[in-house]
């Protein structure tokens, strides 16, 4: 990104937060009108009628901007036009959704389209490499990567149910992929970068209504561009050298571990996977948590502990392990097991997968202690 001065990146960044802050107002008012305002039901994480559909403040604001630079010639890359029409169907797609819940079958074969459409726009795909053995098949390649965006597209969807987790998750998600690409660089000046801190400053005007306690949700618009972008954003870094795959696994390693973890252990238990529920590991913790406060504000201060937490292992675990990963990419899958170990061994502590909440010990060994009495006076 070419800029004469700092002026011109510094008016255009204030210029997509306030589109975004002015488009979140104005979602705030039209959200019951479009009827995006329903109440909570038993598997949501909140006991407010919310509005949802905010995301579409980030969604136009970084999409007008990233089409203002591409036009202007500010930008150019093949991600720019893969973002703009792929992005505003899935954004398009999600919205239709919240407002009529498409069903599962059709929405994911929509998701299917234009995610292999776009990663086919993309090729060639850089070659898989573990250990010295490497796979260069671009057929193979593009459907695996087609597969994984697709779930990681709806990873971003399972994961936001409580105030503030997904925007904070993709925000420190992208200043640390922005922050590694400098590293290797010495600049901010790439294309992938540009992108990165755009979409950065257009989520932080919805963020200013979505931290807990929150206004308004982002709702499926606005989480599966937000899976659909950074993944795409992830694929072209991927392409021109910048990152690697190891860097991708780590950095948002919070979100693959508790959201794969969850839909393993329900499928075992032969749950409904792609129904909405209260199993995540984040959701278990944020019940835990709201049980041991009290006060009218107990949800929103295990949500903000909850969200805020995520951030620090982000930044304090992750981040440094991925920079490991890309200086030292042979040791990237050592790196990632390293990485991810502590979060899985979260997850289990946290029950994800399980219904029902956390219970603690002292409750449980109360209840032990009933049942033996009970027991004892059968007899």
């Amino acid at each position: 990104m070419m800029f004469g001065n700092l002026m011109v990146p510094c008016l255009i960044a204030v210029g997509v937060f306030l589109v975004s802050l002015i488009c979140t107002c104005v979602m705030l008012k039209l959200a019951p009108v479009l009827g995006l305002v329903k109440s909570p039901t038993s598997r949501c994480s909140h006991v407010m009628p919310t509005p949802r559909g905010g995301g579409v403040s980030f969604v136009v604001s970084s999409l007008i901007a990233f089409l203002f630079l591409y036009v202007s010639g500010s930008l150019s890359g093949a991600a720019i036009p893969v973002i703009l029409c792929g992005g505003t169907l899935i954004a398009a797609l999600g919205f239709w959704d919240d407002l009529y819940n498409v069903p599962v079958r059709y929405r994911l074969l929509a998701q299917a389209a234009i995610i292999a459409a776009s990663v086919y726009a993309l090729t060639p795909l850089p070659a898989l490499e573990f250990w010295g053995w490497k796979l260069d098949a671009t057929l193979v390649t593009w459907g695996i990567v087609t597969v994984a965006l697709i779930w990681w597209l709806n990873l971003f969807n399972f994961m936001d149910g409580i105030d503030g987790l997904a925007g904070g998750e993709a925000t420190s998600i992208l200043v640390a992929a922005t922050l590694l690409i400098s590293f290797k660089v010495d600049s901010f000046a790439t294309t992938e970068q540009s992108l990165m801190l755009l979409l950065t400053v257009s989520l932080l005007g919805f963020m200013a209504f979505n931290w807990p306690p929150a206004k308004i949700f982002m709702g499926d618009a606005g989480s599966t561009y937000l899976g659909f972008t950074v993944g795409i954003l992830a694929l072209s870094s991927l392409n021109s050298g910048l990152l690697n795959l190891w860097v991708w696994l780590i950095l948002p390693g919070v979100f693959w571990v508790d959201a794969t973890f969850t839909l393993l252990r329900r499928m075992m238990r032969r749950d409904c996977w792609y129904q909405a529920h209260q199993c995540h590991a984040y959701q278990r913790l944020s019940r835990f948590l709201e049980a041991t406060q009290v006060g009218t504000w107990a949800r929103h201060r295990a949500h903000r502990r909850v969200s805020l937490g995520t951030l620090c292992i982000n930044v304090f675990w992750l981040f440094p392990l991925s920079v490991i990963a890309l200086y030292w990419p042979a040791w990237g899958m050592l790196t990632v097991a390293a990485a991810w170990s502590p979060l899985v061994l979260l997850a289990v502590s946290c029950g994800a997968g399980k219904p029902g909440n956390i219970e603690p010990h002292q409750q449980k060994h109360s209840k032990k202690i009933e049942l033996q009495e009970g027991v004892s006076l059968e007899t």
